[in-house]
């Protein structure tokens, strides 16, 4: 038998400090946690839903690990493809990463339209995704920018965009082809490491910028986030793999990027 949160009781749980939401979660029951963790838009942490801001072209999020980031990706790229027939591209560093992470990861594009008991036909020797409403996303790697030469989209999601070996001119091309429809735009989730593309997209005025660090995911254990906080908390790595902030200079360098 299917039990419904209230919808209210949702919003009011979104709203509740960080330790009180684990309180609540830890007392709750198997299926009553499942039926939250469908319902995303009601308990999202800050940073992980699409900006309301209108004029921009590429929301940029820079989160720590384990923030959440696959999971906020896979809810925007199925939110736009039931919406109405859309071209998607989903790029990461290698067609595998894209394919085990985005699509068929425990928070890929598959698991969350199962949460949500939709239909998505999956096509693994073509790298490709359809919808039952036309909306098609096909699989890109960040190694073969040539292979974004070319086709065009709607949207486009772009996961640690940071490994990417050929990033500057994959890039190019995907913003070349990123032209179809009245409002183009893609999702770029990445944990930061520093490279000029990133500096570059941040300052960008039609970029937005969201972020957040590990220990913001409800669903990590506390005892892990302890053991990481007090083995990398306040260190160069911690500040980027943790907290998800972006260094610009390489610490001990003679020169700083900007010089």
């Amino acid at each position: 038998m299917r039990i419904d949160i209230p919808q209210h009781l949702m919003l009011r749980l979104a709203a509740t400090p960080v330790e009180e939401q684990r309180e609540w979660l830890a007392k709750c029951a198997p299926e009553q946690a499942l039926l939250l963790d469908a319902a995303f838009e009601a308990w999202h942490a800050e940073g992980q839903m699409e900006p309301q801001r209108d004029g921009w072209r590429v929301w940029l999020m820079l989160a720590g690990r384990g923030f959440g980031k696959t999971r906020a990706g896979a809810e925007w790229v199925h939110r736009l493809a039931w919406s109405r027939p859309v071209r998607i591209a989903l790029v990461a560093a290698t067609i595998a990463e894209a394919r085990a992470v985005m699509v068929e990861g425990a928070s890929g594009i598959l698991s969350v339209a199962r949460r949500q008991r939709h239909k998505v036909a999956w096509e693994p020797s073509l790298g490709r995704l359809t919808w039952p409403r036309g909306s098609v996303a096909e699989l890109y790697s960040g190694d073969n920018a040539d292979g974004l030469r070319g086709p065009q989209h709607h949207f486009a999601w772009c996961d640690e965009l940071a490994k990417w070996r050929q990033a500057e001119a994959a890039w190019d091309n995907l913003q070349m082809g990123l032209r179809a429809g009245p409002r183009p735009r893609a999702l770029v989730t990445t944990t930061p490491r520093t490279m000029g593309l990133l500096k570059r997209i941040k300052e960008d005025p039609r970029t937005i910028a969201t972020g957040g660090r590990t220990n913001d995911n409800l669903n990590l254990g506390q005892s892990f986030i302890e053991v990481m906080m007090d083995t990398y908390g306040g260190t160069r790595l911690g500040r980027q793999e943790l907290d998800g902030e972006l260094i610009e200079d390489l610490q001990g360098a003679l020169w700083t990027r900007e010089l």
